[in-house]
């Protein structure tokens, strides 16, 4: 039990402090905006970067994992974003750019990695429900980074010490987990080799199996979505809401945490009415919906119906993740589960390039961020209409 505890706390802190990295920048998007003398949708090409840097990382991470180790790989991974979080902090937009290319490449083989050490740490009759309290990291990671960044910003009177303040944290936990590396990284295999073919194979697989591709659709537009609240939440809530940026942090947390409990609560149901495809479908529905409730918030609205609407909005559009993958593991052919996992996970991340990026251009085009959340629920909706109607039954 000792062994498991160690894999969990390790994996959940490095997935936690990666997240939070991503987001850091999104948490207080108007601040740095105001400094550089830019428009805060360019959050929105910051995100694309990272995600361009995770799509490439997460297809060869499980290689890198399989020759390295998890715990290894990750230590990497925490470096790279330090990099990439203090390129940031020095306010020119080329290497804002380059320093948000840094955290994606760091980002991708979170997933791979820890879900290698939990594989060989956790027994079976157990991975269920410690797979998915690790999932629930990556909401916990956003929702610190927006209840702790924009008040440190502020503290500071300077936006560049959130990004430092992050930065310092990672380091932290990469020092922390070499404590347990030993233990956790003891089935490495060092003929493991990266090549061309493997990541083909990832991607031939999730395209031609009819079930993978369902889910390669769901997964890029869902993670699109969630990316444009975890990016444009607090932007939106400052400029077009006219909220203080501290209650517009503390949104995204509450947004953060709803998507933390979804993410088990909707696992638990998934099973409970054995189908995870409606489950997805149902979910898609209720993003929807509470999208186009968040597109009409203004000064007049009381702060607890603002919560509230952001926590159901974090539920669906953040919950969804863990029975999405689940059902990967489940349709995929008996030993791909990781293979088809990668290539999902690689159009998954590709949706959250293209989406936020369209979601800032719609704000240049109409000077609002009210037809992006539309844009999310027109397209959120259609996929789970899809979904719904589609005759092909995805196995419980």
């Amino acid at each position: 039990m000792s062994s498991i505890r160690h894999a969990l706390v390790s994996t959940m802190s490095i997935q936690m402090l990666a997240t939070a990295s991503t987001v850091t920048l999104s948490t207080i998007a108007p601040m740095v905006a105001l400094s550089l003398g830019v428009e805060s949708s360019l959050i929105g090409i910051y995100v694309c970067c990272i995600f361009s840097g995770a799509a490439i990382s997460a297809v060869i991470g499980g290689t890198m994992v399989t020759r390295y180790g998890g715990i290894h790989v990750s230590q990497v991974c925490l470096i790279l974003a330090t990099i990439g979080l203090i390129l940031t902090c020095l306010g020119n937009l080329w290497l804002m750019a380059l320093g948000a290319l840094f955290i994606g490449v760091s980002y991708g083989p979170i997933t791979p990695a820890s879900s290698d050490i939990l594989a060989h740490t956790v027994p079976r009759e157990k991975m269920g429900f410690v797979f998915s309290l690790k999932q629930t990291a990556v909401p916990l990671g956003s929702a610190l980074a927006g209840f702790v960044i924009p008040g440190i910003a502020l503290w500071a009177h300077d936006w560049r010490a959130g990004p430092l303040f992050t930065a310092l944290t990672c380091l932290l936990v990469m020092l922390l987990v070499m404590y347990h590396r030993s233990d956790l990284d003891n089935h490495t295999d060092p003929e493991a080799r990266f090549s061309m073919q493997s990541i083909i194979n990832s991607l031939r697989l999730v395209i031609t199996h009819p079930e993978l591709r369902r889910l390669l659709v769901v997964g890029f537009t869902y993670n699109g979505a969630q990316m444009c609240i975890f990016s444009y939440i607090v932007a939106y809530l400052v400029e077009d809401v006219t909220l203080p940026i501290v209650f517009a942090g503390f949104a995204l947390s509450t947004a953060s945490a709803g998507g933390m409990i979804g993410r088990i609560f909707w696992g638990v149901f998934a099973d409970w009415v054995r189908s995870p495809r409606l489950t997805l479908s149902f979910l898609g529905f209720l993003m929807a919906s509470l999208a186009v409730t968040t597109s009409f918030f203004n000064d007049q609205w009381p702060s607890w119906l603002i919560l509230v609407t952001v926590f159901g909005l974090g539920a669906s559009a953040i919950g969804w993740n863990g029975v999405h993958l689940a059902q990967i593991a489940r349709v995929a052919p008996a030993g791909k589960a990781g293979v088809a996992t990668g290539g999902t996970l690689f159009f998954g991340f590709g949706g959250a390039i293209f989406l936020p990026v369209l979601f800032g251009k719609l704000h240049s085009w109409f000077g609002q961020y009210q037809e992006g959340f539309w844009v999310i629920a027109t397209t959120s909706s259609l996929v789970a209409l899809w979904l719904l109607t589609s005759r092909t039954q995805t196995k419980p």
